[in-house]
């Protein structure tokens, strides 16, 4: 519609007045139904991963009490390795080709996530005091470092420092976009899936093409990490259209390899490794089965366009999951250790992700409905 003719104000009526009356499917209609399913799905996604975490994993070493422990955590949190790649090819899915302006995409980012971020990062460093996980010295600490990178507390926060990152380079990456075509965009697409074999090539050969201790940028550096879930994403909107049936054929075989992968190099190496770094290699989410996956994962979820009575939910979870995502790490480790005690392991994650994905999203529900509120989730 043209800007000069737009009444912002008839326009805000009409929302509430649907909302109001129940009529969603104009709203529904400016919506992007399958992404607000997507969203929703990865928020639990990662929880789970969190909570397999917790029943083997202090971040640096690992041990299994039982063999249920181990299967369970091979099989469930296998399964759930897309998790965090979905969330970023959701976001570059809506976002590239840039649709406004620098300025403006890096104002509504710096809303919409920075501030929330920084916000947690304070919360994570300070709040643990309240039920004496942290002194009064951790505290000045933990504040002294979280401008510089995460605290352990927060480890999760990774993801939004990668994202800002991914950001920072949006702008560059949608004039590319732009007037690429589509074989280009497909051999940038297939340098990128060879780089993601590099987490096992370098057990065998060390460092690679140009990598050494004064180089850390070797010869596919630039063409390997997260950026490619974000030409991905693009790739998909713009050409891959397939029916149920192409879906099955292709988008299915892709999942179940990385699955079967994932599952059969953590089994094996939780005998032979000694560190969460070397027992997670093949789960890394820039390696080649975790692709495989997100990229099945999305392709099934991109065919989702249910809008009953279970969307009016999914939709507000979906506007609530950053604020989930940013605050779970706070509330995850206390449900597990009720579950823990008094559950077998396969149940005590399940339960765990489920139990702190519905207080998450009270919560954030709440505090999205103060005045300030989006500066706290987002």
């Amino acid at each position: 519609h043209s800007i000069d003719n737009f009444d912002i104000k008839q326009y805000k009526f009409n929302i509430i007045f649907m909302i109001e009356t129940g009529n969603l499917q104009q709203i529904n209609a400016n919506r992007v139904i399958f992404l607000d399913w997507l969203r929703a799905i990865a928020c639990l996604m990662v929880l789970i991963v969190h909570a397999s975490e917790c029943i083997y994993s202090n971040d640096y070493s690992f041990s299994f009490l039982s063999e249920a422990g181990r299967w369970s955590v091979c099989l469930i949190n296998g399964f759930v390795r897309p998790a965090v790649p979905l969330f970023l090819i959701a976001s570059a899915y809506l976002l590239v080709p840039l649709k406004t302006d620098t300025k403006t995409f890096f104002r509504k980012r710096f809303i919409r996530v920075v501030i929330p971020f920084i916000v947690w990062l304070v919360m994570y460093a300070v709040l643990p005091i309240l039920w004496e996980e942290y002194t009064m010295t951790d505290v000045k600490n933990n504040l002294s470092k979280i401008f510089i990178n995460f605290i352990p507390r927060a480890s999760h926060l990774w993801f939004i420092y990668m994202l800002l990152g991914i950001y920072l380079i949006m702008p560059v990456l949608s004039s590319w976009l732009k007037q690429v075509s589509r074989r280009e965009e497909e051999f940038f697409l297939a340098l990128w899936l060879f780089t993601t074999l590099f987490w096992h090539a370098h057990e065998i050969f060390g460092d690679i093409f140009g990598e050494c201790w004064w180089n850390p940028f070797p010869l596919f550096h630039y063409v390997s990490g997260y950026v490619g879930y974000v030409i991905m994403a693009h790739y998909i909107r713009k050409y891959l259209n397939w029916s149920m049936k192409k879906t099955l054929y292709v988008a299915l075989p892709c999942f179940l390899i990385g699955y079967l992968f994932c599952v059969w190099s953590f089994y094996t190496r939780s005998f032979t490794v000694e560190t969460v770094q070397q027992l997670e290699l093949s789960w890394q989410t820039t390696s080649i089965a975790p692709v495989l996956m997100s990229f099945g994962a999305f392709m099934f979820i991109k065919k989702i366009s249910y809008t009953g009575k279970a969307y009016k939910i999914i939709r507000d979870i979906s506007c609530m999951s950053y604020g989930m995502y940013l605050m779970h790490m706070l509330i995850l480790p206390y449900v597990f250790g009720l579950c823990n005690s008094t559950m077998s392991p396969a149940i005590t994650i399940l339960v765990t992700a489920l139990v702190t994905y519905i207080i998450c999203y009270i919560i954030t529900k709440i505090i999205s409905c103060l005045k300030y509120g989006k500066y706290i989730v987002g």
